[in-house]
């Protein structure tokens, strides 16, 4: 493959050969945990591919994506289904994600640039440093600046600018980002996370069919087998704990014992598919709720109330919205710390999952917290668009601190 000559180091692969190598490191991509739980992103990211290596970036918009990745109508509104944006939004996280892990640093990259749907290429190995050669300038001995010597005022100048300049960097590079600081009363216990996860038989709605499923309480008695959304959340509350070297492991709600949850921090996915949520949220305002036609959020100061709710008898393509809980608290059951991600649905999970490794999202979360936010309790109510039964944009109704 030849370098092209460009500041990121870009290339772009012009024998069969080269494009067979773009290829077989776009099925490592595709089959890595990131990627591998999810239909949606390894078809958008597959196909920009695939297109790009035959000359045909002039594709590569997002109505035409649209068309022919998401089978859209050809004059959809792409302002009111902006499914290829949130896509390719997807997709460059979870390519970051890949990427960040040692072992993958010295492959082939394959990136999309943001604002644009058109993949770039680049070799990641770094160049080996040159070794110095006896007589050259880099072997030279360097001066000595006599002490007599004073530096211009305008040097000096120069120069203290520069060192507040390093030091405010290293400020602004050490402290401790907004997701950390929300993350830090699990982070600082000194016993590894115990991440729970809802199991699909802990719900037992109704039996099982070969059929495709064609309501929302079909597809919730189908997620059987570890639905797609519990696994996504797993990879982002998972990445958040790997990047802070945090170690952690993995329990089936149906598996995990109350002696278990008590050695040390705890992270509950999911709600009515996880007996562990259900019982542990019990003292909080907000909880799970079903009947025979709906799930919902309860306010349990106002339990008449019916706010948000998702239909059970509704098609799950008919679904445009879902609703979830984030909570950070201390539970005095445990007497450990608790991270809760739980959504009335599927979508609604995923959506929390992902917000809790959004610094942006945190931020306004804790706009209006006490000054001690860092360590407060909090439970809040998040409503997500849900697109082609996939989570969309989200946004926060209530936040309770205490």
């Amino acid at each position: 493959m030849t370098p092209v000559n460009s500041a990121r180091g870009e290339w772009h692969p012009k024998s069969e050969a080269e494009r067979e190598q773009v290829r077989e490191q776009l099925k490592k991509l595709l089959t890595c945990p990131s990627f591998s739980v999810s239909q949606r992103y390894p078809k958008l990211l597959r196909f920009v591919v695939e297109q790009t290596l035959a000359g045909q970036e002039d594709a590569l918009k997002e109505r035409l994506l649209g068309i022919e990745v998401f089978h859209r109508a050809p004059d959809y509104d792409t302002n009111q289904d902006p499914v290829v944006r949130l896509s390719a939004a997807e997709v460059r996280k979870r390519i970051a994600l890949y990427y960040q892990h040692p072992e993958h640093q010295n492959e082939l990259v394959i990136g999309l640039n943001p604002g644009s749907y058109i993949p770039f290429f680049r070799q990641a190995i770094a160049a080996p440093a040159a070794p110095l050669v006896p007589g050259t300038a880099a072997d030279a001995k360097p001066e000595v600046i006599s002490p007599h010597k004073r530096l211009s005022p305008f040097v000096a100048a120069a120069v203290a600018a520069g060192v507040v300049a390093i030091c405010l960097g290293a400020y602004i590079f050490l402290r401790p980002s907004v997701v950390g600081q929300f993350w830090s009363p699990i982070l600082i216990s000194p016993s590894p996370v115990t991440l729970c996860v809802g199991s699909p038989d802990a719900v037992n709605l109704s039996p099982l069919t070969g059929a495709p499923p064609s309501t929302v309480l079909d597809e919730l008695n189908r997620s059987g087998h570890l639905g797609t959304a519990n696994v996504a959340t797993l990879i982002h509350m998972g990445g958040v704990l790997e990047d802070r070297n945090k170690a952690f492991r993995l329990v089936l709600a149906s598996q995990a014992s109350f002696p278990q949850l008590r050695e040390g921090p705890v992270i509950l996915v999911g709600a009515l598919d996880n007996i562990w949520t259900m019982r542990l949220m019990q003292p909080l305002r907000y909880g799970f709720a079903m009947n025979n036609d709906s799930m919902y959020i309860v306010d349990r100061k106002n339990p008449s109330a019916r706010n948000w709710v998702v239909s059970l008898k509704q098609s799950p393509s008919a679904q445009t919205e879902d609703f979830a809980i984030i909570a950070r608290y201390h539970d005095t059951t445990l007497d450990q710390p608790v991270v809760l991600v739980a959504g009335l649905s599927h979508q609604g999970t995923e959506a929390a999952g992902e917000l809790l490794s959004d610094s942006a999202f945190l931020k306004t979360l804790f706009q209006n917290a006490p000054s001690d936010w860092k360590r407060v309790n909090l439970e809040a109510i998040v409503q997500t668009q849900v697109i082609d039964g996939h989570p969309g944009p989200s946004r926060i109704l209530i936040v309770e601190y205490w």
